[in-house]
């Protein structure tokens, strides 16, 4: 009873936080774009308001519940660039503001302009994506364009003036003696004599600053101005000191701005800084200060000038605005501090800023602009009718085969579905294509609990149990194999997530999470049910359809030799393929290659949607496109797109035939042609190309690196675990599996001339946890079996193709659902995904043909290998012993 009572709590509790957070997301979605923009501008001035007011955490309480109950656009679930669109960024740069002595300095060691603009280039894309990675934006697409610019997109609308300010930022920090009042008075002095009735008579002298020289706000650009022009004249402002302001005051401070005096030559800057970090302010709640840390050399330096100076006031500069100016009690080294009036959000992007480097040279924001989704608002739309679509396809399935218990597996689908959508919500996260092949495995898996449960349960009154005690002994049998299946899913998703980074760690999150809640709703949520309604007598007996009749016994290990010859040409052949496209250079998408990145602007008396201009583009035999509607402003531009195609000028003359004179068509030109028909004349001049530039990949080297080594990492973590809880040739075997089906997968896009995108790799990811999953269950299978029949002389052949029968009616159920989704996904989800569902489609077909075909024979061939080896080291001196070594080797099959 207390058991029972637990559970019940447990189940109600998690269902009610996960409601509690999936009603901002539901009920956002359901408000149409101006009462969005409504709620966003209220909020901010509320926001704005409660932070100069300093409430109590009663009231900050209160007002939470509040903001809830209005769908608080902070606990939404955000969609990724390909789902929603975001934000769009050009950032150039000037090489000439390294200065002409750094530039003469790089020119004398041999480097040419256009050698020292590449490596810029390739130091301000490494910055920003290192800012942009603290920053914790999800899944943002930062690429190179041009020759002194990067392109940059932000997914969503959430803290996009935040990451703008945080990418722009120049992060350049100094620590500068302020001068004393007298020098400071005598310096001022000589301005107000230059500049009568324009300088000191807008200046404070005040407590409200510790007593220093203040201007208030609405003076602040008339004093600088007069200070600039000070600086200019000379003979002022002394050669070796400048003037700063502090940074601009918060809304509910006293709005002023102090002046300080300070030495123009810093006793220390930031090079050396190694790392920096945000913290509250225990001394000046509710500020925060950033803690920083200097490495040996830097500290060594900064303890002398420190020392030399005790005593002094000490100005920290940042981006040329003093955040504070401390007085130095003590020598400082390594170790140090900067406070002031901080805020959380404001400290930690300083703390991000300072931890990339100051940018080498200024940035300037050249462009900025609105993009719509990359996979099309059609493609979005298509996409997630047809997932809803493959679900409910799912449900009824379960329904007509398993009748009552199929009920209860569509309750535990709903529950395990409101409770990931509520887990991304609480843990921030952003729903991107990979993420949603997370969730399609995850779908799958629940299911296979399910199925797996309902299978056991059926065994069991086959035998003549009752039907409580079936339900008993299915849920017991079915938690090992649920649980090994998971588990070592969960590894590889760990694996991932450790390793792994951008689209690798959004499907790791949401495959994570998916198997914790698909294995809670299975073994907990289901048994719930299955409890009550047979304790209620809702349930007292349970029919099921039977797919496979009990008396099928096929002999699948007996044509491991065709499977295996079959296996091997289909791996090799799809290993030349890939190797062939490779060589071309055809196997990668426009996200892992060099591309032309155009803005173009159709002249058409309608609407074009983004989906009939990829269309086009693949008609036109451009590879996998990457089609975005887009606005200079805040709102998308009719007939206006960003593209990006993996064909530059280059590459297409290695593709394309020449022209009858000679020439090549570029790609603009094929653009323009290809575009032509969508236009109102259909002339290629309709089609405007505002900018083409070429681009680089969308997904860096490094994140290819970190893809590939989070990979291998995850096989070696799955072999010892499949080693531990079986044996090694198991391992062997679920890893073979895996390689397999991932080889066949890649062979037959290559076969069809499909080129790697992000969303293929993300479909290749869900095609390795199905593949483990899959195999796991059968492995499981056999290893009961052969503690069943220990000691009984059954050959290991026949305990191989025992287990895979027993488990065939679950491995083609399994197969079948979750193909049903992927299935609807291709047909009907549109062009943009059809490449993400037909890798899934092969993916799944081979996960289920290698589960008996590959991963079950290796275990076979290897206990062969291993019999026969050990047979033939005994010594056999008499036909006595030859017999006993006969019989050993069976017994020796049976349990191996």
């Amino acid at each position: 009873m207390t058991r029972s009572l637990t559970r019940t709590i447990l189940i109600w509790a998690a269902l009610i936080m996960a409601l509690v957070y999936i009603v901002p997301t539901v009920g956002w979605m359901t408000l149409s774009d101006g009462a969005r923009a409504e709620r966003l501008a209220r909020w901010e001035e509320e926001d704005t308001k409660i932070a100069a007011e300093q409430p109590g955490e009663f009231s900050r309480l209160l007002h939470r519940i509040t903001r809830w109950s209005e769908f608080d656009r902070e606990m939404v679930i955000n969609l990724g660039l390909d789902l929603q669109g975001g934000i769009h960024m050009v950032l150039g740069f000037n090489v000439d503001d390294l200065g002409p002595e750094k530039l003469a300095e790089l020119e004398a060691s041999g480097m040419t302009r256009a050698q020292i603009e590449e490596q810029i280039q390739d130091t301000v894309h490494q910055q920003i994506e290192r800012r942009i990675n603290d920053f914790e934006a999800d899944e943002p697409i930062i690429q190179t364009l041009g020759t002194n610019q990067v392109q940059i997109q932000l997914p969503g609308e959430k803290d996009i003036d935040r990451a703008r300010k945080l990418i722009t930022k120049a992060a350049v920090l100094n620590f500068h003696i302020v001068a004393g009042p007298e020098e400071m008075s005598s310096l001022f002095a000589k301005i107000r004599d230059a500049y009568p009735g324009r300088f000191v008579e807008f200046l404070n002298s005040s407590a409200i600053r510790g007593g220093g020289i203040t201007v208030s706000q609405e003076n602040y650009d008339r004093v600088d101005k007069v200070l600039k022009e000070a600086s200019a004249k000379g003979g002022l402002i002394p050669d070796n000191k400048t003037v700063l302001f502090s940074k601009p005051p918060k809304p509910w401070e006293p709005q002023v701005y102090e002046l300080f005096v300070v030495d123009k030559e810093p006793i220390q800057s930031g090079e050396g800084l190694t790392k920096a970090a945000a913290i509250p302010d225990n001394t000046n709640p509710p500020y925060w200060q950033i803690l920083f840390e200097f490495n040996n050399a830097a500290g060594e330096n900064f303890g002398k000038v420190t020392q030399a100076n005790t005593g002094n006031p000490m100005a920290i500069v940042l981006d040329g605005v003093v955040v504070s100016a401390p007085r130095i009690n003590s020598r400082i080294t390594t170790n140090g501090s900067i406070t002031g009036s901080f805020e959380g959000e404001e400290a930690r992007d300083l703390s991000i800023a300072l931890n990339s480097g100051s940018m080498v040279v200024p940035v300037r924001e050249d462009y900025t602009g609105v993009v719509g989704a990359t996979l099309g608002a059609e493609s979005v739309e298509r996409g997630i009718y047809s997932s809803l679509a493959g679900i409910i396809i799912v449900a009824v399935c379960m329904l007509g085969y398993y009748l009552y218990a199929g009920a209860i597996s569509v309750v535990a689908l709903v529950m395990n579905a409101i409770m990931i959508v509520a887990a991304m919500a609480y843990f921030d996260m952003t729903l991107t294509l990979p993420g949603i092949a997370g969730l399609i495995l995850t779908i799958g898996m629940a299911v296979d609990g399910n199925v797996l449960i309902f299978e056991r349960i059926r065994e069991e009154l086959k035998l003549g149990h009752s039907l409580m005690s079936s339900i008993e002994a299915g849920f017991v049998h079915a938690t090992s194999s649920i649980v090994d299946a998971n588990v070592t899913t969960l590894i590889a998703a760990i694996v991932l997530l450790q390793f792994g980074t951008g689209p690798i760690e959004g499907f790791a999150i949401a495959l994570s999470i998916g198997i914790v809640t698909s294995v809670f709703t299975a073994l907990v949520a289901s048994r719930a049910m299955f409890d009550f309604l047979t304790h209620k007598k809702l349930m007292t007996k349970l029919t099921m359809m039977s797919l496979i009749k009990e008396t099928t016994h096929f002999k699948f290990m007996s044509a491991w030799k065709i499977a295996a010859t079959i296996s091997i040409i289909g791996m090799i052949a799809s290993v030349a393929l890939c190797v062939l496209r490779y060589e071309q250079g055809t196997m990668f998408g426009v996200d892992f290659t060099e591309g032309t990145n155009a803005q173009i602007t159709l002249t058409a008396a309608a609407d074009v949607p983004a989906d009939a201009v990829r269309i086009a583009l693949q008609d036109a035999k451009f590879d996998s496109p990457s089609v975005q509607k887009a606005g200079a402003g805040e709102s998308l531009a009719e007939n206006h797109f960003i593209i990006r195609v993996s064909e530059t000028d280059e590459t297409l003359k290695a593709k394309e035939t020449p022209q009858p004179d000679g020439s090549f068509l570029t790609v603009s030109e094929l653009l323009q042609h290809a575009l032509a028909p969508l236009t109102t004349g259909g002339a290629p001049a309709e089609v405007a190309l505002d900018e083409v530039m070429t681009v680089g990949p969308a997904v860096g080297e490094q994140l290819r690196w970190d893809a590939l080594q989070a990979v291998i990492a995850s096989l070696f973590f799955i072999v010892l675990y499949v080693a531990f809880r079986f044996e090694m040739k198991f391992a062997a075997g679920a890893v073979l599996g895996l390689v397999h089906d991932v080889i066949l997968t890649l062979g037959v896009l290559a076969l069809l001339d499909r080129p790697i995108t992000m969303a293929v790799v993300a479909a290749i990811l869900t095609v390795i946890g199905y593949s483990l999953n899959d195999t796991i269950v059968v492995f499981d299978r056999i290893r009961e079996d052969q503690q069943l029949f220990k000691g009984k002389g059954l050959k290991l052949v026949t305990i191989l193709d025992d287990a895979v029968n027993k488990t065939l009616s679950r491995t083609i159920l399994t197969g079948m659902t979750t193909l049903f989704v992927v299935t609807v996904l291709y047909f009907f989800g549109g062009a943009a995904i059809q490449d993400f569902a037909l890798a899934l489609i092969v993916g799944i077909l081979a996960g289920t043909y290698s589960s008996i075909y590959v991963a079950s024979p290796l275990v076979y061939v290897w206990s062969e290998y291993f019999s026969r080896h050990v047979v033939e080291e005994a010594p056999v001196n008499t036909r006595r012993r030859k017999k006993s070594a006969k019989t050993k080797d069976v017994t020796s099959e049976a349990t191996s």
